[in-house]
């Protein structure tokens, strides 16, 4: 197995002197030893330096040695004067001095030459840096904006020349200036990379001294700061080679590694914090990794919005990790390191475990992963899935927009509403029943005066009175008040003392709690007692009424009975009585809905309307945040992606509850459609609470008020009000359109009308345009066509590199080569187990041939495409 560290940036001097340079002057220099020169490049935090002394390699040797055992690398090298100027050549470490003095030899500087400063090969800059590149060194135009450097020659056809000759790795600059020189001299024929070195000397000084060693230089990304991660940078500039120090940045969010333990897989995979690529055949465990790291941090394939591809992923866990397996993720965000383990288990009953990292040493802590950490993750088919569904798609905006106050607040509104649904309803109804009899108060009281007309009005009267202060009594009675001892319970606060020295302190509250329960005991005693009495006393005094109101009946009744022809009186009166009551319960039940019901009602309605009110202005400042957000996306997309979020929210959810509002009614489909489209749930709610149907026909949208009728009408006798009020509250998720520029004529077109494979483009566009979670793919490149990952996806990874960390599973040379992967992993399949192959970068030999392997078939398949390939390329 061969195990490197991701690529990343290491600041090296390429042009450093010793006192092998004659013009090195002992006074001045501030160094006599090689091993001063080491200290003062590692005291400046260079990485790596190449000797280059001028036409000598004599200290190259005594540094590399001095070196030894520290962490400096020594890459030996020559400053070599040509016909047209110096030329720096390096070569790998432990490269003999001997190798360095046959090329000086052989580009016209004997031996007994070497070192002095008058002399000067036989050729010029090109001829020699291509004598430097067939020994396998590196050739670099010195300070090629300074005398003796290649942009002062005077013939500016041979410093094109010589810049596009592929023999010649880099430029060396002073100045800013010159990098626009050489871009303009080179156009699109080549990249050239410029390159900064210190020259040992301090900026604005042109003498050698080895304080100036790392006043200027360059950060090449590689594994390794030797001569192969120099050569491999300078092929790609635009990724790996930087002048100004890349590492001051603030760090993104960045998983740096994840193990699993696992029946088919037991392994640890050491991250980049920047492009990150898994190889391998099928079966070899990709992408269970993948989905490891999702199971870990708990941001797993979404069941309800995806579940085929969940199901697939939990078959995937099952097999992979088994019934023992455990997850382990490092992560760092906003400069603090944290580590999460989660067991597998299928039925979700892992015990998480979060650590982070205090002063060295792990410290469990009481978060869960998804509030340290967010990532931007995707399952083979995921992708796909988010470009069909515009509301899930949304997902893409939301992940970089904190909606925490928000969405806190519209859970209480909504817990708020439903508690007003069934207080509203519970009202409602009582009002109806209310109105219903009160309805009967015409009836009653004409029925009243018919019965009263054959009594003298005292007599009507004197009943009348008995009737009401008998419902007075009752009321009496009925408005007692009931205590409830357990509301005045004191707590059992724990009463204990942890310090010694406390313990009087603490007996002194134990004290008063006992006595404040002692008091609460004797005053609700006391207080019961009372209300005892009182409705002791009420009942017998009703019973007291009772008794003098039958003997005012018994009289009445004797007296009516000796009245001539009267003998029915009796009965009348009775009924009479009867009526009465019936008139004096509805007069008070009239007064009752008047003054107490149905304010009740208006103030239940009113609440209602100012909840419904700051849920629509929640939602739509939501709306007006995920707009914004789009718009900031949309300029970071290279006009390539298009995206706008809707002022239509979807109304699939109040279509659905609509559907169940109208089982039995027989109101069309279509007329459902039409109402879920052109009526908000709020006003459509509102309408048939009040009955006010007329006010939601639209005629021209079809919404006819027969259907509407039938409709309320199925509600009412289904009884399904509480339905229909949630239904008012029911969800309408915002929709994101996307429009994707076709290559083919640069209009842009709504991804609903795109192949798939236009489709998963769009989507991965949008993902990459912004954001700094962690973005995890697998199988980015299976939906798309090979144009579209170089045109859409590898250009828009180069450019936003060191923004945020990518990990993808893939089989796309575009994406690793292309993209230029810090860090590569090549897994295979043996004995029905996966495992790790090898890690590391590109620049590294076995590393490169593994992918070789995996992404183009091995060495002889990938070289008979090129080779019939190749006439392309050569005809353009």
């Amino acid at each position: 197995m061969i195990k490197f560290n991701g690529a990343r940036f290491w600041p090296m001097d390429l042009h450093t002197h010793t006192p092998a340079s004659r013009d090195v002057q002992p006074r001045t220099y501030g160094a006599t030893t090689p091993e001063e020169i080491v200290q003062a490049a590692i005291d400046v935090g260079l990485a790596a330096i190449a000797v280059t002394d001028h036409n000598t390699s004599s200290w190259c040797d005594k540094v590399a040695a001095a070196a030894a055992g520290t962490a400096l690398v020594v890459l030996p090298g020559v400053e070599i004067s040509t016909s047209e100027g110096h030329l720096l050549a390096i070569w790998e470490t432990g490269t003999a001095s001997s190798t360095i003095n046959d090329v000086l030899v052989r580009l016209g500087i004997r031996s007994t030459d070497h070192g002095k400063l008058d002399v000067a090969a036989t050729v010029g800059l090109a001829d020699a840096a291509r004598e430097v590149v067939e020994s396998n060194g590196v050739a670099i135009a010195a300070h090629a904006d300074r005398p003796k450097g290649l942009l002062k020659l005077s013939v500016a056809a041979q410093v094109k020349r010589t810049l596009l000759d592929p023999s010649l790795s880099a430029v060396e600059v002073v100045g800013s200036e010159a990098i626009t020189t050489v871009a303009q001299k080179v156009g699109d024929k080549r990249t050239l990379a410029c390159v900064r070195g210190s020259d040992a000397t301090l900026p604005g000084k042109n003498v050698h001294t080895v304080s100036g060693i790392g006043s200027r230089r360059t950060w090449v990304k590689a594994a390794r700061p030797d001569l192969i991660g120099l050569k491999h940078a300078l092929q790609d500039p635009e990724l790996r080679i930087r002048l100004a120090d890349p590492t001051t940045r603030d760090p993104h969010p960045w998983i740096e590694s994840v193990s699993v333990s696992g029946d088919f897989l037991t392994d640890s995979f050491l991250l980049s914090a920047d492009l990150n690529c898994l190889l391998g055949g099928t079966g070899a465990g990709k992408s269970l990794v993948l989905e490891s790291i999702r199971y870990a941090l708990d941001q797993q394939v979404e069941a309800e919005a995806f579940p085929s591809i969940h199901d697939e992923v939990e078959s995937r866990l099952q097999f992979g990790l088994g019934g023992t397996g455990v997850v382990s993720v490092v992560f760092s965000v906003d400069g603090g390191r944290y580590s999460v383990e989660r067991p597998y288990t299928d039925d979700g009953t892992a015990v998480t475990k979060v650590r982070q990292n205090t002063d060295g040493e792990w410290i469990d802590i009481d978060a869960g992963p998804r509030d340290l950490i967010g990532l931007a993750a995707f399952s083979q088919g995921e992708i796909l899935e988010f470009s069909r569904q515009p509301v899930g798609r949304m997902s893409l905006i939301d992940s970089a927009i904190d909606f925490g106050e928000l969405s806190d607040r519209e859970e209480i509104i909504l817990i708020d509403l439903r508690s007003n649904a069934l207080q509203l309803l519970a009202q409602r109804a009582k009002v109806q029943e209310l109105s219903g009899l009160v309805a009967a108060e015409g009836d009653v009281s004409e029925r009243v005066e018919e019965l009263s007309a054959l009594f003298s009005k005292e007599v009507v009267k004197q009943q009348e009175g008995w009737k009401k202060e008998a419902t007075r009594l009752s009321r009496a009675r009925d408005s007692l008040p009931q205590i409830d001892a357990a509301q005045l319970a004191v707590s059992k606060a724990a009463a204990t003392a942890e310090i010694q020295t406390n313990e009087d302190l603490f007996r002194a509250v134990s004290a008063a709690i006992k006595k404040l329960e002692n008091s609460i005991a004797k005053g609700v005693g006391a207080i019961a007692s009372a209300i005892q009495t009182a409705d002791s006393t009420l009942g017998g005094l009703k019973d007291e009424w009772d008794k003098r109101f039958a003997t005012f009946k018994e009289k009445l009744d004797q007296e009516l009975e000796q009245v001539k022809e009267g003998a029915s009186l009796v009965v009348l009166r009775r009924q009479l009585e009867q009526l009465q009551g019936q008139l004096l319960d509805i007069r008070t039940k009239e007064t009752d809905l008047e003054e107490v019901q149905e304010p009740r009602l208006t103030e239940l309605v009113t609440n209602r309307d100012a909840l419904l009110e700051e849920l629509k202005k929640l939602r739509d400042t939501r709306r007006q945040l995920r707009r914004a957000r789009a718009t900031q996306l949309n300029g970071k997309m290279a006009k390539i992606v298009k995206l706008d979020v809707s002022a239509h929210p979807s109304s699939m959810a109040f279509r659905e509850a609509l559907a169940k509002l109208k089982t039995g009614s027989h109101v069309r489909d279509d007329t459902l459609d039409a109402i879920a489209s052109h009526i908000h749930p709020f006003r459509f709610v509102r309408g048939l609470l009040d009955g006010d149907l007329q006010g939601l026909v639209d005629v021209s949208a079809g919404i006819d008020l027969a259907s509407l009728a039938r409709l309320l009408t199925n509600i009412d006798d289904r009884g399904q009000w509480a339905e229909l009020l949630e239904a008012q509250i029911c969800d309408m998720p915002d929709q994101l359109n996307v429009k994707f520029r076709k290559p083919e004529d640069g209009t842009y077109a709504p991804i609903e009308q795109l192949a798939h494979g236009q489709r998963c483009t769009a989507i991965l566009v949008v993902l990459l345009a912004d954001g700094t979670d962690p973005v995890i793919v697998d199988q980015p490149e299976d939906a798309l066509h090979a144009p579209w990952i170089e045109a859409y996806l590898v250009d828009r990874l180069r450019a936003l590199r060191g923004e945020r960390q990518y990990i993808f599973a893939t089989r796309s040379p575009g994406i690793v080569v292309g993209g230029d992967a810090e860090q590569i992993i090549t897994m295979r399949a043996t004995a029905g187990r996966g495992e790790v192959e090898a890690t590391g970068s590109l620049e590294r030999h076995d590393l490169n041939r593994l992918t070789l392997h995996h992404l183009e078939g091995g060495p002889v398949a990938f070289k008979r495409r090129s080779t019939k390939l190749r006439v392309s390329m050569e005809s353009e």
